[in-house]
C-alpha cells in the first residue's frame, strides 16, 4: 500500500535485526505496492536479488511478527503480504484488480465479547478481509 504514513524502514535494529539491503528492499517493495504481493512478486521487484526466496519468506514472517506487514490469504488461496503498521485495522480488497485498502474501523468488539462468553474461548486476535470492487473498477465496468 503506497502510503507516506509508513516510515521508509521500521527500526530493524530496535527489533534486534541487522539492517540489510535485502530487508530494506522487502519493506520498500511492500510500501510501494497498492495491493498484496506473493513472496515471488516481492522477490521479483526487489532492486537487489542477492537473497533467495527462503530469505524473503523468513524476513516476511518476522515482519508480520513485528506488525510491519500482514499476511492475507486471497480468494485464490494464495498467501500474499501487505505493508501495515501495528495499529488494529482490517482490509478491503478489490476482486477485479486486487487493490487493497485499510479500514481503521472495526466495530466487532461487542460481537467478539459475546462469542467469548458463548464459546469459553479468549479471543486474542482477529483478521477481517472484505471483498468488493474498488471505485476505479466500478467506473470501468
Amino acid at each position: 500500500m503506497a502510503d507516506s504514513a509508513f516510515p521508509a524502514t521500521p527500526s530493524l535494529r530496535a527489533a534486534g535485526m541487522r539492517q540489510t539491503p535485502q530487508r530494506e528492499g522487502i519493506l520498500r517493495v511492500l510500501q510501494d505496492s497498492d495491493r498484496p504481493l506473493t513472496v515471488e512478486e516481492i522477490w521479483e521487484r526487489m532492486p537487489e536479488r542477492r537473497s533467495g526466496l527462503p530469505t524473503v519468506y523468513r524476513n516476511l514472517e518476522r515482519f508480520v511478527q513485528e506488525g510491519w506487514a500482514e499476511s492475507i490469504l486471497g480468494s485464490d488461496q494464495v498467501m500474499r503480504f501487505v505493508r501495515c503498521d501495528s495499529r488494529h485495522h482490517h482490509h478491503l480488497q478489490c476482486e477485479r484488480c486486487g487493490r487493497t485498502a485499510e479500514v481503521d474501523a472495526c466495530g466487532l468488539e461487542a460481537s467478539l465479547r459475546h462469542l467469548e462468553e458463548l464459546s469459553g474461548f479468549t479471543i486474542t486476535r482477529h483478521q477481517l478481509l472484505l471483498f468488493g470492487l474498488c471505485r476505479a473498477c466500478r467506473a470501468g465496468a
